[in-house]
């Protein structure tokens, strides 16, 4: 089982191209996760970029509608590598449960910052339903280092994730796009999914806490019923 089917992550796309209504994209809390093996082939992997065309520190690109890296919102400047494509929408996700999961992969965990980032939702046509932005850039001072270990997880605001659970039995696809700067030459990866998942899901330890909390309420109990009249 991959692990995008308990961890569905992400789109991005638009900007160029017009489309139905904009959303923001706002930062999830937790916003930093640290989740391994979240490299390519185990997550849904909306799209990966590397540094190209001469740049040595910048990169975009977007997937839209049928695969396509043309008219889906970002211009191209930058190697979209071939992980990159739609998903659909996670199976029981509504609005609210989408997250876009950014995994910048920099030098010792160096900086980066995402200029642009855009999902759009698809429905049988290359025109999007609706697409979500960031409402500014933002700068990620430190990242995690490496291809898999996760990143920075994005939501659709309150307002906008009601707007989008409107469309969302309308939605066959989700493409997502981003623009980077400070990027040295990694493969950076936005993926898709949702909650409850692995983002928010008690650790092992924490369901050992959670099992002697009941199994030491069962005792309480069982040592009171005198007092508390259980018979």
């Amino acid at each position: 089982m991959k692990l995008s089917q308990s961890l569905t992550y992400v789109v991005l796309g638009a900007g160029l191209f017009a489309p139905a209504a904009f959303a923001d994209l706002i930062p999830a809390s937790p916003f930093e996760i640290n989740i391994n093996g979240t490299g390519f082939g185990t997550v849904d992997t909306l799209i990966t970029l590397q540094t190209a065309n001469g740049q040595s520190t910048t990169e975009a690109g977007c997937i839209g509608f049928g695969g396509s890296a043309t008219n889906c919102g970002l211009s191209q400047n930058g190697k979209i590598k071939n992980t990159s494509t739609t998903e659909p929408v996670p199976a029981g996700a509504t609005a609210s449960d989408l997250r876009f999961i950014f995994n910048a992969s920099e030098p010792n965990g160096g900086s980066i910052s995402l200029n642009n980032m855009e999902v759009s939702f698809y429905g049988t046509t290359s025109t999007p339903l609706y697409t979500a932005m960031l409402a500014s850039p933002i700068t990620l001072t430190s990242t995690q280092a490496g291809t898999g270990n996760s990143g920075f997880v994005f939501e659709l605001n309150t307002a906008q994730a009601a707007a989008v659970q409107g469309i969302l039995s309308s939605t066959t696809a989700i493409g997502a796009g981003f623009s980077a700067s400070g990027a040295s030459g990694g493969q950076d990866t936005l993926f898709l999914g949702s909650v409850p998942s692995t983002v928010g899901t008690p650790e092992p330890t924490s369901y050992a806490f959670f099992l002697a909390l009941l199994l030491g309420g069962c005792v309480f109990l069982r040592n009171r019923r005198p007092n508390l009249g259980i018979r």
